[in-house]
């Protein structure tokens, strides 16, 4: 039985008796919308050994008006960008980060062009960024990324794969822009931050588990370090209800200092934060720098928060401005004075619920202190490039906001904000796709006035419309098939390609690898080629493009499906390989069966051989030896007494011959009295010769050994 169904829905289902071997089955059914429709086709039967090949995936995209996705970091976010698009007649779906993830390259393929509205590189994860670089560069689909509190430099884009896509550097990289600064790091040590406090965000009881806050801090500051510059200061104060700088504030330490310094970090005591921050005010106070900047790590386990907004207004009378990262744990009301605090002293607050990601916010925070990123005033957009976008700008409302990036040295900054001439509005190419960069918000935070503004729909329609794949013309049907020992591609020109064409396929597989390889041209129009794909399970994105020099002719993408590992799968035969080692054992290619146990060349007869007595009789020899093994008591000594009779069989033979050969009689009363004395206990025989008191062979031994016991 085949049940086939198109996004989970049962569309058919057909009895079907199949030969040995490879079976088309053909199904006809009319695409209902556009968009990628998932098929997946089921095979039932008794006569299946091996389950895990018996469904098989693909993907069908249905041409259809241009379609755009708005992935939001929080709901409500994007609404009124959707809706500016939708004003203008881009059909546009609103999903918000904080209650979906990123769809998969499949799903994501329904849409010509994405908007990421304020989304943290951490939200998208390498998993997400990975995602969008295939859709974008390989697809060749469009993706605008907007600015805000948790975007670009704010966002933890710095050295991201979204950062490799975009047109902007998310930081300033011009260094007389960056200014010098003067960090404290202000750590929590009291006997609280001994443990994780594992019952989560708000929880009141202290659980001694998990991992040391105190290990934490230590990583953090040790991370810290490396986002600043020789001409800056540092230094880290420890605190509970004393304070101590453990590596007092000096031009940036070296490594070694550090790490003497953050050795002497053990928790213990009660929390005293007021304290800590003074004394830290007090250390920066003097200090030669642009930028003086506290930074306290505390899990705000303190009873008494009264004080925590004046000393931080101390810090901001004293030019010296305060972030706070907190642990996420503790009651709300102190969470809430933590963050009042951090506003007073002119800061930023991190509620940190995420104990692992601690050091990163703690490096983002002075990152963002030496290079400022964000920039809010009154600022008016200029004109400074040539686009369909910007034709028509001749006047647009200010912006009270914005976050200092720098634009790439290929891109084209269209608009451009602030003193320093800094890109709002900047486009490029990505592979076969293209990305934008609006450096400001699409809320009501910084672009309050463009919200309402009544050309803010046309404008934004148009950003995004310039993203979208090019259809006009330049079309290369594009197929894909996953198989067994990669990703078959082939592409077809809808007319006879130029001589000196060649074609050029990129598959990226689920794991985020990408393979480039050429296509082979097998007809004026087709060219083909099996792209070698590891990756494993899951949706590879195909593009193809046809050059002749360094002009594109025509290009396409499709994805391909591998639903199950390739070792399920029912490879090609190498009939060549077969027929070398058929040849080189004398064997025979595709026999007759009735002839597979052909006799001729084969001496005829059978025989039979009993191997039971054999084995019979080595397990009785065996058996023996054992037994003789185990009664045998031996000792060093003994060992050592079998080496000297061994060395002492030549003169033993000699005395043999001689006690063989006729001696007279004082010969023998000689050899009597030797005897005699011997077993009356005098000394041993001298000669080595045959006395009587050998004569007791078996109890010699005992003997000797009770002797040498006494």
């Amino acid at each position: 039985m085949l049940v086939v169904r198109a996004d989970g829905r049962q569309v058919a289902r057909r009895r079907l008796t199949v030969a040995p071997g490879g079976s088309e089955v053909a199904f006809r059914r009319v695409a209902g919308r556009p968009g990628t429709v998932r098929y997946s086709a089921e095979l039932a039967s008794g006569a299946s050994t091996v389950t895990e090949n018996d469904r098989g995936a693909a993907a069908v995209q249905v041409a259809g008006p241009p379609k755009v996705l708005v992935y939001a970091r929080r709901a409500g976010l994007g609404t009124d960008l959707a809706d500016a698009l939708r004003a203008a007649g881009v059909p546009t779906d609103l999903l918000a980060a904080d209650r979906r993830a990123l769809p998969a390259l499949d799903g994501l393929l329904d849409y010509d062009g994405a908007v990421l509205v304020d989304v943290p590189a951490a939200t998208l994860g390498t998993a997400g960024m990975t995602t969008l670089d295939a859709y974008v560069r390989d697809a060749g689909r469009g993706l605008v990324v907007t600015g805000g509190e948790e975007s670009f430099g704010m966002g933890g884009y710095d050295g991201t794969p979204l950062e490799e896509l975009l047109p902007v550097f998310a930081r300033i990289t011009d260094p007389k822009r960056r200014q010098s600064v003067a960090e404290a790091l202000v750590v929590d040590t009291s006997g609280s931050m001994a443990a994780c406090h594992c019952s989560g965000p708000n929880a009141g009881p202290q659980v001694q588990q998990g991992v040391s806050k105190t290990d934490i801090a230590k990583e953090a500051v040790a991370k810290a370090v490396s986002q600043l510059d020789a001409q800056d200061q540092l230094g880290v104060l420890a605190f509970n209800t004393a304070s101590e700088w453990v590596v007092p504030l000096q031009d940036l330490p070296a490594e070694a200092v550090v790490d003497d310094g953050l050795a002497r970090l053990h928790p213990e005591g009660e929390t005293d934060i007021a304290q800590g921050v003074r004394e830290a005010i007090a250390g920066l106070r003097d200090a030669d720098a642009r930028l003086r900047h506290i930074v306290l790590f505390t899990d705000g386990f303190v009873s008494d928060t009264s004080g925590l907004l004046d000393v931080a207004r101390e810090a901001a009378d004293a030019g010296i401005t305060l972030s706070v990262v907190a642990t996420g744990e503790g009651p709300v009301d102190l969470q809430r004075d933590l963050r009042r605090m951090a506003l007073a002293g002119g800061g930023r607050f991190y509620p940190g619920h995420d104990l692992a990601s601690i050091p990163t916010i703690i490096a983002l925070e002075l990152r963002m202190a030496a290079r400022p990123i964000v920039n809010e005033g009154t600022f008016f957009p200029a004109v400074t490039g040539p686009s369909p976008v910007t034709d028509r700008l001749d006047v647009a409302p200010a912006l009270t906001g914005f976050l200092a990036t720098t634009a790439k040295p290929a891109a084209s900054t269209l608009l451009a904000i602030g003193e320093q001439r800094d890109p709002l509005l900047a486009s490029w190419r990505a592979g076969l796709g293209t990305t934008v960069a609006w450096t400001s918000d699409v809320a009501p935070r910084w672009a309050a006035r463009w919200v309402t503004w009544d050309r803010f729909s046309p404008f934004w329609a148009g950003v995004v419309k310039s993203t979208f794949p090019e259809r006009e013309g330049r079309e290369l049907a594009v197929e894909a098939t996953a198989t067994a020992d990669g990703v078959r591609v082939a592409a077809t020109v809808p007319e006879p390609a130029p001589a000196g064409a060649q074609a050029t396929a990129t598959v990226t597989g689920p794991d985020g690898r990408r393979l480039e390889v050429p296509l082979d041209r097998t007809a004026l129009d087709r060219f083909e080629a099996v792209v070698p794909a590891s990756g494993g399970e899951g949706v590879y994105a195909v593009s193809a493009r046809l050059e002749r020099g360094r002009e594109v002719l025509a290009r396409g993408t499709a994805t391909a499906t591998r639903s199950y590992p390739p070792e399920y799968a029912a490879a090609a035969v190498d009939r060549g390989r077969l027929a070398a080692t058929v040849a080189a054992t004398g064997g025979v290619l595709d026999p007759d069966p009735a002839s597979a146990f052909d006799p001729e060349g084969l001496a005829p007869g059978a025989e039979a051989r009993q191997l039971w007595p054999w084995l019979a009789l080595l397990a009785l020899v065996l058996a023996t030896i054992d037994v003789g093994l185990r009664r045998l008591r031996l000792e060093r000594a003994d060992a050592a007494r079998v080496l000297a009779w061994l060395r002492g069989l030549p003169g033993r033979r000699a005395g043999a011959s001689r006690a063989a050969a006729p001696r007279d009689a004082a010969t023998d009363a000689l050899f009597a009295a030797k005897a005699r004395a011997r077993g009356a206990g005098g000394p041993p025989d001298p000669s080595g010769g045959p006395v009587a008191g050998r004569a007791t062979r078996g109890g010699g031994l005992p003997r000797s050994r009770a002797q040498a016991g006494r």
